[in-house]
């Protein structure tokens, strides 16, 4: 199956501006000599992928690696039929998986809905998702760094065993030749954002955990010790729109052995991203009723 957005090994990722990505063929015999184009993203060579530089270089390694449909053929594959969702793929890694999910949601959506709706409105996915306890706004801009502006977001997640906390970056990219945004995120760090920010932030995060109605009072909470992923959001095959969505936890040898546990399960994996694609589709479909009344 063609996933929507993934490349070639033979392609490479080159800037049209700021903030705007445009896919370039090369031949195996071009070199690039490690040419760093102005903004986020970098070619070394013709045979390597680009190198989409956010904050955490081994979260943009990992993605830069996803984005190419070679990445994949060693995963397990599960395709679903009447689903939001048509196919779920797991990488095994040394420390754990990797997930991708793809579909087109049954129904036709603007890809500008839906990538607003990834950017912008995902503090909603408490009316949908189970688990979602919290998500909250923390606050945007632009990262000079990464060429992009950027959203940031704070989720707190009640995964039964124990719940988890994490702040998730998330940057927009547009290919203006294919149409397809690709939308990456990471974890903020306290070195992202000033300190007058970062205290702002701290503060929200609070507000958040603790407006939250515990199963119990000495819930433990697992900080999350990195969090990336991103979504790719293109020309669809049956609809107009079809994303996929890669995406990653981790939690750090300091964790419970729960956490651990937990977060390397197949099923777990598989059951979370499920409910998260679901969940932004349900967004979505919100958001692309209002647009449709809004034009008709």
């Amino acid at each position: 199956m063609k996933l929507g957005g993934l490349r070639p090994a033979d392609t490479v990722l080159v800037e049209r501006g700021t903030g705007v990505i445009g896919f370039v063929r090369l031949s195996v015999s071009t070199l690039l000599l490690g040419v760093c184009l102005a903004g986020s993203l970098c070619t070394t060579a013709a045979a390597e992928t680009p190198t989409v530089s956010m904050h955490n270089t081994e979260s943009s390694a990992v993605l830069n690696a996803a984005l190419v449909d070679e990445y994949w053929t060693d995963a397990s594959v599960k395709t679903h039929n009447n689903q939001l969702y048509d196919e779920v793929r797991l990488k095994s890694l040394d420390s754990g998986y990797v997930p991708m999910i793809t579909g087109e949601g049954q129904q036709d959506f603007d890809i500008d809905v839906v990538s607003q709706t990834v950017f912008k409105e995902l503090s909603r996915l408490p009316k949908h998702m189970e688990g979602a306890e919290a998500v909250v706004n923390l606050g945007s801009g632009y990262d000079p760094k990464v060429g992009s502006e950027y959203v940031d977001t704070f989720y707190f997640v009640d995964l039964t065993l124990f719940y988890t906390a994490f702040t998730q970056r998330t940057y927009m990219f547009k290919d203006e030749t294919t149409g397809t945004h690709y939308l990456f995120f990471e974890k903020v760090t306290e070195d992202m954002v000033d300190d007058a920010t970062w205290a702002a932030y701290q503060k929200k995060m609070a507000a958040a955990e603790a407006s939250v109605d515990k199963r119990w009072a000495f819930s433990s909470t697992v900080p999350a010790s990195d969090v990336f992923g991103v979504y790719i959001i293109g020309p669809g095959d049956d609809r107009k729109t079809r994303v996929t969505l890669v995406s990653r936890i981790v939690f750090g040898a300091e964790a419970s052995w729960v956490a651990q546990w937990g977060s390397k399960m197949p099923s777990v994996i598989k059951a979370g991203i499920k409910n998260g694609f679901n969940a932004c589709v349900a967004i979505a479909a919100e958001e692309q009723a209002e647009a449709d009344r809004k034009a008709g």
